[in-house]
């Protein structure tokens, strides 16, 4: 089984080739302040961390963006409109071909009206479920918003105009327990990325993205994130980047 030290001799592997493994970290789901989302800062201000907080804007209230404006590790991004499935069958998405375009674009031009308002916050639309039809895409500068990020290894930095950088570390069990999916799980995401990475077999430049969703862990995704954090911060060929490094063209 995958385990910790199987990490580091990926990192090492990457220092002997005097390359820089980079990461970032997407948390999803934020609408107001919570018990959750305070310990998600707490952790990213212990291993001085920098996390994008995918927020829903219909529901995101002032209180958060107040909360928001004094931590200056969290950058917002976008995540849909109401985070609402439309999707009359099959997988889950609020944003594919089964509504017209105009409505799509104005609930999304009328989100990033909202999340603008929020400090240090980024026109990215992060994808409701992880999933977007990709004739939409095309469209997203009109509604204001320049880049997307879904789940898994982009094909591409930029797309129809559109700039990409998705997550591909999932930690939650959710077609199971709905809560941690274990260290060794979630590692072998971790290295099944790095490894694609540094042979060139994806994307090389694009991070390796941690996605969590602070409102849905229970002690095994806690206790997961801090000694992920803990362990990659401390290696030398670890650069954790914020949003903003992210996204930038």
């Amino acid at each position: 089984m995958t385990d910790w030290d199987d990490l580091t001799r990926e990192l090492d592997a990457w220092h002997d080739a005097r390359r820089v493994a980079t990461f970032w970290w997407r948390d999803d789901d934020a609408t107001r302040v919570t018990e959750p989302l305070e310990r998600l800062l707490a952790l990213a201000a212990t291993h001085d961390a920098p996390v994008a907080l995918a927020v829903i804007p219909r529901d995101a209230d002032d209180c958060l963006r107040a909360r928001l404006a004094v931590e200056a590790r969290a950058w917002v991004l976008q995540h849909g409109w109401g985070h609402d499935n439309h999707a009359p069958e099959g997988r889950q998405e609020e944003f594919g071909l089964h509504r017209p375009l105009p409505v799509m674009l104005d609930e999304l031009a009328r989100g990033w009206r909202k999340i603008a308002a929020f400090d240090r916050a980024l026109p990215v639309m992060v994808a409701p479920w992880n999933r977007m039809d990709p004739q939409v895409v095309p469209h997203l500068p009109a509604a204001g918003l320049k880049a997307v990020s879904t789940l898994g290894p982009r094909e591409a930095a930029v797309q129809a105009g559109v700039r990409r950088t998705n997550v591909h570390v999932d930690i939650v069990d959710w077609q199971g327990t709905r809560g941690f999916m274990g260290t060794a799980a979630v590692l072998d995401q971790v290295l099944t990325h790095l490894r694609a990475r540094r042979t060139r077999t994806v994307d090389a430049i694009e991070p390796t993205g941690l996605m969590t969703h602070h409102l849905f862990h229970d002690e095994g995704c806690w206790r997961f994130i801090g000694e992920f954090l803990g362990r990659t911060r401390r290696h030398p060929a670890v650069r954790w980047l914020d949003a903003a490094e992210v996204f930038a063209a």
